[in-house]
């Protein structure tokens, strides 16, 4: 039976446009995320992307950092997400949105209070500096 439904299913026109091939949905659905994935990786890259401080920390959107930010609770998120974009209580945002007259850091005082020099680059932090931010993101 299952040969003579294939082989009548076989000689039947098709009622789609020609010339007609046999594409599986799941390759299409690939294809699609493959090209989606290039355009953001080529936007997270290219020269006009706008993310300065973001493009200093993260290298690229990856599968693994996106599961790791899922893990985190409400406040564990904002905390990553503002020193990921740079949007948080630091006094260089502070000072860009008008809440604070003087941007440098509040604990070395040489540069701009920003998440980059926070992270790498603070000398007073350098010897707590990864104590600092495991207190940040938590112990996950």
């Amino acid at each position: 039976m299952a040969d003579w439904l294939a082989e009548d299913g076989s000689v039947q026109k098709s009622v789609r446009p020609e010339p007609s091939l046999g594409v599986f949905i799941q390759n299409i659905k690939k294809k699609i995320k493959c090209w989606v994935d290039n355009q953001h990786l080529e936007m997270w890259s290219g020269p006009s992307s706008t993310q300065r401080q973001s493009r200093k920390l993260i290298l690229g959107p990856t599968l693994t950092m996106k599961a790791r930010l899922l893990t985190f609770n409400r406040t564990q998120s904002r905390v990553v997400i503002g020193l990921l974009t740079g949007h948080n209580t630091l006094r260089r945002y502070l000072y860009l949105i008008g809440l604070n007259n003087n941007p440098s850091c509040r604990r070395c005082g040489t540069e701009e209070e920003t998440s980059v020099h926070i992270l790498y680059e603070c000398e007073a932090l350098v010897s707590g500096g990864h104590a600092y931010v495991f207190l940040l993101l938590g112990p996950k």
